[in-house]
Parts: C-alpha cells; sequence; structure tokens
C-alpha cells in the first residue's frame, strides 16, 4: 500500500500503527487487521523489515527504541500529529512496548493505547511478579528460587532439582546478551560458573526444567478489555521448536482446552491485566498439570493461527480501542500454523539424524491454515524471506566447501 493510499483511507477510518514489523510477529497483526479493512502504517528501525513489502502496510522508519527511548517517543508524537486522526497502537516486540507504555499519557493525544498503563506492565515485566501472581491465582508453576545474590544459591540448589535453568526476572537484557531465553544448569557443581555469567543481569530465577517435549508447551492467546474482561479467548499447541527445547514455534496447532484457558485468565485477572497476550504452559507429563512458563504481555510469534482458527485477537483489541463491539467465535480446533522454510530446513536434518521419518513428517504438515511469513495474497514477504535465506544458504556452503570440502558440514539457517 501506498503511504498516499494508506492517508486517504485513515481519514476514512482509525488506522493502526504496528511497532516493529521485521518478521511474522509484525505481519501477522498487518495482516489481521487489513484483511479486515483496517488502513495499516507498518514502523520499524529496519528499512528491510519484511512488513515494508507487505501489499497490505504503508511503511515508515523509525529510530529505534533501545538505547534512545527519548527519541523514539518524540518521532512517534511527529507521527502522531502527522496522520488524520489518532491511530491504534500495536508494539509486537517488548522494546517497543515498554516505552509506548510508559509514555502513554503524552502519547494518548495523537493514539489509541489497547493495552495496560505502565503500573500494570512493569509488572508484567518482572517475572518475579508473574510468579507471585500465579501462587495467588492457584496457577500451577515449576519448582522456583529467586536468586538475588551469591547467598542464595546454596538454598536454591537444595530446593530445586538439577539439570535447571536459570531465567532472568527482567528479561530484555538476558536475552540480548545471551541470545537466548535461559541458561540451564546441568549439576549443582556447575551452579556458581554458570551464575557468574548472568550474576549482573539482576534478580534471577532458579527453576526446575518440566520434563516432556516441545509438544507439551501449550499457549492461552487472549484480548482483554480494561477490566480484564475477555473479548477473544484462544487455545494452542507448540508441536515444534526452532532451536528444539528452548526456542521459539516453527509448528504449532490450534487445540480449545476449557482447564487451560481458565488457568491463564485467572492469572491475567489476578494481574489486572488488559491487552493482547500470550500465557505460556507446559504440561508436566509427571502430573498431568499445565505449569506456568511465562507471560508476554503482547502478541506472539504465532498469533496468527487464532485467527486463522476464527479469534481474531488483533480486531478484538483494535475494536475494543475504537470503542465498538466485537464479540469472537468459538475457534476451531486442528488448524496449524508453520514457518515453513525454517521447519523444512531443521525437519530435513531431524529426518537425517534419524529423530524423525520422512512420513510421519509429511503426516504432521496436514491441515496447515497459516505461515507466519508465505501467504498466497500476500505474496512479497515470503518471496524476499526466501531470497535471503537461499543468499544465506549460498555464501554458508560456499564457505565451509571451501573450508572442508564439499558436505563437510550442514547449513545452519
Amino acid at each position: 500500500m501506498s503511504n498516499r493510499s494508506f492517508a486517504r483511507r485513515a481519514a476514512q477510518r482509525p488506522p493502526a500503527v504496528v511497532l516493529q514489523a521485521s518478521y511474522a510477529n509484525g505481519l501477522g497483526v498487518i495482516r489481521n487487521l487489513a484483511r479486515a479493512g483496517v488502513p495499516v502504517l507498518a514502523v520499524d528501525p529496519d528499512p528491510r523489515a519484511l512488513g515494508f513489502v507487505s501489499r497490505y502496510a504503508a511503511c515508515s522508519v523509525c529510530p529505534a527504541p533501545v538505547g534512545d527511548g527519548d527519541g523514539f517517543v518524540a518521532w512517534l508524537e511527529e507521527l502522531g500529529r502527522s496522520l488524520p486522526q489518532r491511530a491504534v497502537l500495536f508494539p509486537t516486540h517488548d522494546e517497543f512496548i515498554w516505552p509506548v507504555s510508559r509514555h502513554a499519557e503524552q502519547l494518548r493525544e495523537w493514539f489509541r493505547i489497547p493495552f495496560s498503563d505502565w503500573r500494570t506492565m512493569v509488572r508484567l515485566y518482572d517475572k518475579e511478579e508473574q510468579m507471585r501472581a500465579a501462587w495467588r491465582a492457584d496457577v500451577d508453576t515449576p519448582l522456583t528460587a529467586f536468586v538475588r545474590s551469591p547467598a542464595d544459591l546454596e538454598a536454591g540448589a537444595a530446593e530445586i532439582p538439577f539439570p535447571a535453568i536459570f531465567k532472568p526476572v527482567q528479561s530484555l537484557a538476558f536475552k540480548t546478551r545471551f541470545r537466548r531465553p535461559v541458561l540451564i544448569v546441568e549439576s549443582p557443581d556447575r551452579l556458581e560458573a554458570v551464575y557468574e555469567r548472568c550474576a549482573d543481569c539482576g534478580t534471577l530465577m532458579l527453576q526446575e526444567i518440566v520434563p516432556g517435549g516441545d509438544d507439551e508447551l501449550y499457549t492461552v492467546g487472549s484480548t482483554l478489555d480494561a477490566r480484564s474482561r475477555p473479548l477473544a479467548v484462544f487455545t494452542g499447541r507448540k508441536l515444534r521448536q526452532h532451536p528444539r527445547t528452548f526456542g521459539t514455534a516453527r509448528l504449532a496447532v490450534s487445540v480449545w482446552i476449557d482447564e487451560l484457558a481458565e488457568a491463564g485468565l485467572r492469572l491475567l485477572r489476578e494481574l489486572h491485566y488488559h491487552g493482547v497476550s500470550q500465557v505460556e504452559f507446559k504440561r508436566d507429563p509427571r502430573d498431568g498439570r499445565y505449569k506456568l512458563m511465562e507471560v508476554n504481555a503482547r502478541h506472539w510469534l504465532w498469533h496468527s493461527l487464532a485467527a486463522a482458527s476464527g479469534v481474531n485477537l488483533t480486531l478484538a483489541s483494535y475494536a475494543d480501542a475504537i470503542g465498538k463491539p466485537f464479540t469472537a467465535p468459538r475457534q476451531c480446533d486442528g488448524g496449524k500454523w508453520v514457518l515453513i522454510l525454517k521447519e523444512g530446513v531443521d525437519s530435513m536434518r531431524e529426518i537425517r539424524r534419524g529423530e524423525q521419518g520422512m512420513g510421519e513428517w509429511l503426516a504432521s504438515l496436514g491441515g496447515i491454515r497459516s505461515d507466519g511469513v508465505m501467504a498466497l495474497d500476500d505474496p512479497g514477504p515470503g518471496l524476499v524471506n526466501f531470497w535471503r535465506m537461499a543468499k544465506v544458504a549460498a555464501r554458508r556452503g560456499a564457505g565451509r566447501r571451501t573450508a572442508g570440502g564439499p558436505g563437510s558440514e550442514e547449513i545452519e539457517l
């Protein structure tokens, strides 16, 4: 969509501004809204963002909020002044949500902000508060000890079985440094060494590893109004991740589970939450109970499966923001979401290693309703993503042939 076309349509209907449109999360928000006729502006610090080649969105490059939150907020105010009417803001990643929530009062002159104020969001940013809210709401959690200093390590080691994980209470700096959400502690004698690597990341959680594979990870996705009443609710299950165990979804399925939805909504009410969120659980095969992994106060990577299953969480949030009624139908079960390029590369490796069979893999792809990047009605992002991955694979393949001969290493994408 051209910027001129966006401006014309935004004068007729409240537009949406999607903050960070680089990959499947932001693309899902764009498509969920635009397919319902909402004019969408994709905003990203990276001019190569996949959302910028979507036919469904106009685009604008913004300053990166990390390290320059004030500059980003000032840029947003200028953007707001230029729009024909107040837009609904949809930050899709934590580094965008926090400055918007923190500066919500000054931004509300120009934007509609369909999620909790800073007093609530700062509690959600703190995973210790998430855990304590879960305990108050009678939501199951893994065994957890909070580590604030080396003195807490001995007590934690006595309480938590190994192998265990260190998880940050405030995750953004941790993920930026380690490029992963957790650090594994294989045994008590490794506890101090692993702790030294992340001790300056603030309070940490030493937590048991709930057993079970990727397919034991379940999600409650919802949109709640300002009184924490559900406008739309979805539950689903991961099937495979990239990388396995502590990664992000590459294949997921829609499956409604009453018990799961009730636990997620109970926790969100305890947190007084407003907006779109993901509450992730892991089913413990030892006792069949769903144990809290984390709350993400935003859309998540595979949220577009909810819309493909009949529950458009994004559109519910947009309607709530502009004061329109919204009724979501019950979801259709069995549909799947995939990142087919990532799923294909990973699964070929796993088939070569004997971890799954070709027939088993092909059967698992039945029922796909949504790809996180590829879409027939919006082909640009998928084609660009394929081209970029192909170039990376070609460069790495050439480098490995030079270093070790043909076929010396697998391509890592």
